[in-house]
């Protein structure tokens, strides 16, 4: 039972469902190009990608590059990660800015941005994950996925406490599933000490 209940809440997995939900908010997007409130609809779409590319971002950052950056391995996969990051962010936001490009001109700039987008994951999913799974002991792992949703958790609420306006169900939901991964993992022992901690040290 218990090997069951760590599958199920392994980081691997918590990242894979991002990828997914970034990559149909990239497909859906130049979908949004044929509907007749086209601008509007095709700004939140992008606002929404940005979002969840942020929380990503945010993630990660807690539970896989902060303790792969302190390995004289991996430091320098995580240097070029946070580049990469950097410049896809760059080309969106002035994807986001943008009014003045008609819809066609518009779509090639998004692609050539989530092109950049693209490049990046396939690292996560190539070089950032096979590093951390072979660096990683169990217990790290665990402590990995808490601070993967420690971080998103966190994430989501400060953006909920930023808007106005109600929150959205889907978000109710992430924030729900998230919280119930935390419980899952209840039982492992959070080892701050070790966690994160070089090897070579």
């Amino acid at each position: 039972m218990t090997q069951t209940r760590e599958k199920r809440v392994t980081l691997w997995q918590l990242i894979e469902r991002d990828h997914k939900n970034i990559g149909g908010l990239i497909r859906d997007i130049p979908l949004a190009l044929n509907d007749p409130r086209a601008v509007g609809g095709r700004e939140q779409m992008l606002a929404d990608l940005m979002d969840e590319l942020k929380l990503h971002a945010i993630a990660v950052d807690a539970s896989l590059y902060a303790p792969l950056s302190r390995e004289s391995r991996t430091r320098a996969l995580i240097e070029e990660l946070h580049h990469g990051h950097a410049e896809f962010r760059r080309h969106l936001q002035r994807l986001a800015q943008d009014r003045t490009k008609g819809s066609a001109g518009w779509l090639d700039t998004f692609e050539d941005a989530t092109f950049l987008v693209d490049q990046h994951l396939h690292r996560h999913v190539h070089e950032l994950i096979p590093a951390a799974q072979a660096l990683f002991s169990p217990e790290e792992v665990a402590a990995a996925t808490r601070a993967f949703v420690r971080a998103k958790t966190n994430a989501l609420r400060s953006r909920r406490r930023g808007r106005a306006t109600g929150i959205m169900s889907s978000e109710v939901t992430l924030v729900a599933t998230l919280a119930g991964v935390a419980v899952g993992l209840g039982y492992l022992i959070w080892n701050s000490g070790r966690f994160g901690r070089s090897r070579s040290n």
